[in-house]
């Protein structure tokens, strides 16, 4: 019988985050067998984006999934820095490859040579879009404007004085910061690289799983 852990298409958040944390302990153990040196939590982002956001099936992938996680939802929801661009594709490249090698990548997925070349095709997309502001959502945009004034998200006490900080300021000034977003409309909150808080829910469209509350 399988396991929960083995349903890679997780009925609720308990089954996904079962699958979540088998996905990437097969994964830390074929890139110690590869000697790979490549980051062990490189899969959460997609699995959580992946999960959270498109379909839900953590081992089909097809280019449009690629598209949407990385050309859509990370220039709108991740904080990543510009020096931290080649690690994010180098960890899709790397986790593609560990479902091909595994024979975990579901038989409905695009074969592991087109979504690799893929990766290669859509690299100055995918940075064009991340250093696109007109892109970031709600919470991107309030805690980009919060770093820039060097306010790291795990430090509570800067992060509280910011808020109060912001708060004060005038309506107009706030509206500023804010406006904008992502084009779609706001999507559901997850977390992936350093996804900032700040974005309503709102269920996709199509095949859904039980929610975080």
């Amino acid at each position: 019988m399988e396991s929960t852990a083995s349903r890679w298409e997780p009925e609720d958040d308990d089954e996904y985050e079962s699958a979540n944390a088998e996905l990437k302990e097969r994964f830390a153990t074929w890139v110690a067998n590869e000697g790979l040196s490549v980051g062990l939590d490189a899969p959460e982002g997609l699995l959580h984006y992946k999960w959270g956001y498109v379909d839900g099936h953590l081992t089909r992938w097809r280019r449009r999934d690629l598209d949407e996680v990385l050309l859509e939802l990370y220039p709108a929801k991740v904080m990543v820095g510009p020096d931290e661009l080649d690690e994010v594709l180098a960890e899709a490249r790397a986790f593609l490859t560990f479902l091909a090698a595994t024979d975990l990548l579901d038989e409905d997925s695009e074969p592991a040579d087109v979504l690799l070349d893929h990766l290669g095709a859509i690299d100055g997309r995918f940075r064009e879009n991340m250093a696109d502001s007109s892109r970031f959502s709600f919470g991107k945009r309030l805690w980009t404007n919060a770093a820039a004034g060097g306010v790291r998200p795990d430090d509570p006490g800067a992060v509280e004085a910011f808020m109060a900080r912001f708060n004060a300021r005038p309506r107009a000034e706030r509206d500023a910061i804010l406006a904008g977003g992502l084009r779609s409309g706001n999507r559901p909150q997850v977390w992936g690289r350093f996804t900032p808080p700040g974005t309503l829910p709102r269920p996709s469209s199509g095949k859904r799983r039980k929610r975080r509350g």
